[in-house]
């Protein structure tokens, strides 16, 4: 079996689907050009570029997550896509709330390809262990964010007599990240939308339950190039798109934030992020749902 990439992306997702091909034991090619010989690829993953699936008829396709921030009806991904597409192409959308927001811009119900909520996956990360010393009580990961929310975070932590570090998104070293949630009791998580939420997963694969102040919609985000606030539409979303009882508290307000954050602490003997990560977004799990969705057989 053999799997073409199409044009570069997100650094993570590109290293989950050369991983994948190791997995399962498929040939990695790529191409920088949306013009390529048709060798009989299996599966044509498209991040970004349009290709239309007519030029290579053999092949099934997976186009994004990368093609766009809102999906545009003039696209040709709308204006050239067939009908007889829908059996042997998929979008991938990464989460569910992805797929709500883009029905806010273009009838995907009705797409010619089905959009569908296919995160990527999470390489290995093995658990702290359960004798691990502490060196803090938490991190406190901050990403675009209203400012004044963090310094709250901050005051309510210490008012507690809890110990904490800030890592703040782009301002640290990933190595460091990991090694010091293996080195904290849980972790509070005051990010902006997530697609998917590299960062937050990797917190639950070390076994870290996380008390998230979840982000509602799109135009909370706050320093960042993009500034959704000027949209009628709702942009309804979550810093935490894959999640379960098993990986903490979600909170939505000041006030719950400082109501519920003693019964979190208390409580986190008995979550087990680690086993809904291993359960949902390893890599086998992920692209076995790919290989699913294409209707593949392996």
């Amino acid at each position: 079996m053999k799997l073409l990439q199409v044009g570069s992306t997100h650094q993570r997702n590109e290293e989950f689907i050369k991983r994948a091909c190791t997995l399962f034991h498929i040939e990695y090619h790529f191409s920088h050009s949306t013009n390529f010989p048709d060798a009989n690829y299996d599966i044509i993953w498209c991040p970004g570029p349009w290709v239309n699936p007519d030029k290579y008829p053999q092949s099934k396709f997976i186009f994004g997550p990368g093609c766009w921030i809102f999906p545009d009806p003039k696209h040709p991904f709308f204006t050239e896509s067939k009908p007889e597409h829908k059996s042997r192409c998929i979008f991938s959308c990464l989460s569910d709330w992805n797929v709500k927001v883009y029905q806010e811009f273009a009838d995907i119900a009705n797409s010619n390809i089905p959009f569908l909520p296919l995160p990527f996956g999470l390489e290995d990360i093995q658990p702290k262990p359960t004798t691990q010393a502490y060196s803090y009580d938490c991190i406190i990961y901050y990403k675009h964010r209203d400012p004044k929310l963090l310094e709250y975070c901050k005051s309510v932590v210490e008012s507690k007599g809890l110990t904490y570090k800030v890592y703040t998104y782009g301002s640290y070293q990933r190595s460091d990240y990991i090694e010091t949630l293996k080195k904290v009791r849980f972790a509070i998580w005051l990010g902006s939308h997530e697609s998917q939420g590299f960062a937050l997963q990797e917190c639950l694969a070390t076994n870290t339950p996380i008390y998230v102040y979840d982000a509602t919609t799109m135009k909370e985000e706050f320093y960042s190039n993009f500034n959704y606030t000027h949209h009628k539409e709702q942009l309804l979303a979550t810093s935490a798109p894959y999640w379960s009882n098993l990986c903490g508290y979600k909170v939505y307000s000041n006030e719950e934030f400082m109501l519920k954050l003693d019964a979190f602490v208390h409580a986190i003997p008995h979550f087990n992020p680690a086993k809904y990560v291993q359960e949902t977004l390893t890599d086998r799990v992920c692209f076995q749902r790919f290989l699913d969705a294409l209707k593949i057989l392996f």
